[in-house]
């Protein structure tokens, strides 16, 4: 399957319509947003817990290029609860995507496979593709906002909020400078790229945290506007369910996967 998904990974230098039609024009683009409008779509089961954790940047992408997935829980996914599931899945962990009846496991690599079904989101350029996953790993260094969002309470998630601030503000100035560098509003410039939904993703988490964890860096504003205008994922953000009661009982509101949840 990782083989098929390098395969599937063929650069090409796309933007999407609407917010971005006029550059699509200045390059003289004709090829489609994503796979799924010129080849038979994939199957696509997202499997994860009612969380807004690791899964959401592979939705956005998903969501941004049009392509058809649903979200299940490990329990509808395998008919027994996690703990039971676990030992079934390659190695015992969520998200998991299934493509076709296949197992896709790790959120990097489902992140991936994901973007290599939408061309827009890949650069063509060798070297702006490797920037592409650079500023995919600099922002998977926040990652651990994720538990504190979604499962510490109480002492436990004091402390874990007041380690994870302790490094952000750091890292945040470094991540602007990368998005003050490219000129943006997004990370690799103009249009936007995969990376940009992961970085989207954490820094979203750190604000659930603290409101006004980003507002010192206008360039990291505009870029959390951007993609927050983005054609298709603009509605999905405005859909999902809500993180609520953070540190005290943590849970979404509707407490579901996500918004593809097959009825």
């Amino acid at each position: 399957l990782l083989k098929s998904v390098h395969r599937l990974a063929r650069p090409s230098l796309l933007v999407a319509a609407g917010t971005f039609a006029g550059e699509a024009a200045r390059r003289g683009l004709s090829q489609p947003a994503s796979v799924c409008e010129s080849a038979a779509a994939p199957q696509l089961t997202m499997i994860y817990f009612p969380v807004r954790a690791l899964a959401e940047p592979a939705r956005m992408i998903l969501e941004f290029g049009g392509v058809a997935y649903e979200d299940a829980s490990p329990q509808h996914a395998y008919g027994v609860p996690w703990k039971d599931a676990k030992d079934k899945t390659p190695f015992g962990q969520l998200p998991l995507l299934l493509v076709d009846g296949k197992e896709l496991a790790q959120a990097g690599a489902i992140i991936r496979y994901c973007a290599a079904l939408v061309p827009a989101l890949v650069p063509a350029e060798p070297l702006e593709a490797a920037r592409c996953d650079m500023i995919f790993e600099a922002a998977r260094e926040l990652d651990a906002v994720n538990p504190i969002v979604n499962v510490f309470r109480g002492e436990a998630f004091d402390a874990k909020k007041a380690a994870f601030f302790d490094s952000f503000p750091a890292k945040l100035a470094r991540l602007a400078r990368q998005l003050r560098e490219s000129e943006g509003p997004f990370s690799c410039g103009a249009a936007p790229r995969w990376c940009d939904f992961m970085l989207y993703h954490n820094l979203d988490n750190a604000r659930l945290l603290e409101p006004a964890a980003l507002d010192a860096y206008p360039e990291v504003r505009t870029f959390m506007a951007a993609v927050e205008a983005t054609p298709r994922v603009a509605e999905f953000l405005q859909a999902r369910p809500k993180p609520v009661d953070i540190g005290t009982k943590p849970m979404l509101e509707p407490n579901v996967p996500g918004i593809r949840v097959k009825k």
